[in-house]
């Protein structure tokens, strides 16, 4: 956890977190334990339950520090839809990702929200790309072409090429939300 050590932070370039919060953790969790470990939701809840006082104390805070936070929360139309957030400190490190504008995609159940605004974090000005809902899949690089040309400051190419890497990766988890997007 190199963000959480000052002198190791001092050496990073760009420092990046993760932030899952607890709901969607869990969520992910559960999903792949009862699945793959054949363990039943409560000792996935009380796994969980022993390691969040080092979590509390060791990992969370690094996300004060972090120069980019790539944060997911339940999406406002509930599990298992994602609401995934790109922020981004203004006097950071990360090159500031914005949009032209704000965006809905329609389609297929539950559709996205694609927007932009400032705020704060941890006491930084931070600008927010957050992506609401899912792409259509069936409508996948017609609704990327629109994302990607209201979308300033990517360090492409091209001006198709993150629908192209994004159309690439159509069957790989995450490619229909901001998971993959952000």
């Amino acid at each position: 956890h190199p963000i959480y050590d000052e002198k190791a932070r001092s050496q990073l370039d760009l420092a990046i977190y993760i932030d899952i919060v607890n709901d969607v953790k869990f969520a992910w969790k559960v999903q792949r334990d009862v699945a793959e470990r054949g363990w039943t939701e409560e000792q996935v809840r009380e796994d969980i339950e022993k390691r969040l006082p080092d979590f509390s104390k060791y990992v969370d805070p690094q996300k004060a520090d972090a120069d980019v936070i790539l944060r997911y929360e339940p999406s406002d139309q509930g599990l298992p839809y994602l609401k995934v957030k790109l922020i981004q400190k203004k006097d950071g490190k990360f090159p500031m990702i914005t949009l032209k504008k704000d965006i809905t995609l329609t389609g297929s159940k539950p559709g996205a929200v694609i927007k932009m605004y400032d705020d704060e974090w941890f006491g930084s000005a931070v600008t927010v790309v957050e992506m609401d809902g899912e792409i259509d899949m069936d409508n996948m690089e017609e609704q990327l072409k629109e994302i990607e040309s209201n979308m300033e400051g990517l360090p492409s190419k091209t001006d198709s090429e993150l629908t192209e890497a994004m159309v690439g990766l159509k069957s790989s988890p995450g490619s229909q939300n901001g998971t993959g997007l952000l």
